[in-house]
């Protein structure tokens, strides 16, 4: 079943989005981005940042708090402990098997940082750079390294934070490629549901070819607003205007 009138709502409000007003989005409104941001400077390695950042994105699912709040303590932890190469699979278990916010499905989760951990070790930030050119090709490698599905929810997120981390580290914005799907998490599976029963991957992804947005930023748009603690009224303060259309996406 599909609401025609809400999809139609739903395009004309993209409508007055674009990329770089999704950019503003996700560095003036995205909690997420705030603290990996301070994580950056607490870090004198960028290319360790990155890893960090990626490995916190694989098991950044079935939470025992918020998405906010897991990569709050994320940030803390790391900003004020050191890691190496050497000891990174080891002392980022040692941070999951201790932390407050993602304390479930913990074997699971320790078995994919295991996977993923060769893979990362080859990384230097030359290899970081080129990926972040080609972040389909990084997806492919996650995808494989980790037997998952290129659209799975944990795989596809580490492609926005690895965007977002990118951004940070090289001071240079590269949108993410249309070709990569939305993260199927529980906020867009309910907010998809106002407007259709299918898939929210086909759905968005449909949104996303008309709009010319590319899923990854519809994210950035979407998520943040469907937070617990999202303020309105500091957020016209931040992005102006357009933020009367952000409540439009709830009032729908």
């Amino acid at each position: 079943m599909e609401n025609l009138e809400k999809i139609n709502e739903i395009i004309e409000i993209f409508g007055h989005f674009d990329v770089e007003f999704a950019k503003h989005m996700e560095e003036k409104i995205d909690t997420q981005y705030f603290v990996i941001e301070n994580l950056k400077n607490s870090i004198n390695h960028d290319e360790m940042f990155i890893k960090l950042v990626i490995l916190n994105s694989i098991v950044s699912y079935q939470l025992c708090t918020t998405g906010e709040l897991w990569w709050e303590e994320f940030s803390e932890y790391w900003s004020k402990n050191e890691v190496n190469n050497e000891n990174l699979g080891e002392k980022y278990v040692n941070f999951l098997e201790t932390s407050k916010g993602n304390r479930r499905l913990l074997n699971v989760k320790i078995k994919r940082i295991e996977k993923i951990i060769p893979f990362l070790e080859n990384l230097n930030l030359l290899d970081f750079k080129n990926y972040y050119s080609n972040m389909e090709e990084l997806l492919e490698k996650l995808s494989k390294n980790l037997n998952s599905k290129k659209n799975a929810k944990t795989i596809v997120f580490a492609i926005k934070m690895f965007g977002y981390a990118s951004r940070i580290v090289f001071n240079e914005f590269i949108p993410y490629p249309m070709e990569i799907e939305i993260p199927k998490d529980s906020r867009i599976e309910k907010y998809t549901l106002k407007f259709t029963d299918e898939n929210p991957i086909k759905f968005w992804n449909s949104i996303s070819k008309t709009t010319k947005i590319p899923p990854l930023h519809i994210d950035s748009i979407i998520w943040p607003v469907l937070g617990r603690k999202f303020n309105f009224e500091s957020c016209n303060g931040i992005i102006g205007e357009k933020s009367k259309y952000l409540f439009k996406l709830l009032e729908i």
